[in-house]
């Protein structure tokens, strides 16, 4: 660092040289000053971040808003609707399919059935056109 006080106006201390930029000994301490303010809002900043970080790994992902306990009071609600409605949904289905096996085993009587009434009718339809 070079002083150079030949150059410096006055009050304003003494000259310096910094990386090739001339910089004032005054200018240099608010510099400084500027630099360490800077630094620790970054850090105040960082702290900040870490404690806002904490309290939403805290908090349930899904409803930001509800602290943890009534979010899981939130969730087990939701989660026993869904198990009522599936529930309700496989009852529904099992009749249907109790159903369907019914009509399977009736099917082949009632094909038979059907079948012997057509043969029937197209008998008595011959009969009647011959």
């Amino acid at each position: 660092m070079q002083v150079l006080a030949a150059d410096a106006p006055s009050g304003s201390g003494e000259l310096l040289v910094m990386n090739d930029l001339p910089v004032y000994k005054r200018g240099r301490n608010n510099i400084q000053e500027a630099i360490e303010e800077a630094e620790q809002k970054k850090r105040k900043n960082k702290i900040k971040n870490r404690i806002a970080a904490a309290k939403s790994r805290a908090r349930c992902n899904c409803f930001p808003i509800l602290r943890l306990r009534s979010c899981f009071e939130e969730h087990t609600r939701f989660l026993e609707e869904k198990v009522e409605q599936l529930r309700n949904e496989n009852a529904h289905l099992k009749k249907l399919l109790s159903l369907e096996a019914a009509a399977a085993e009736r099917l082949p009587e009632e094909r038979e059935v059907m079948q012997g009434k057509k043969a029937k009718q197209c008998l008595e339809s011959e009969e009647l056109h011959t």
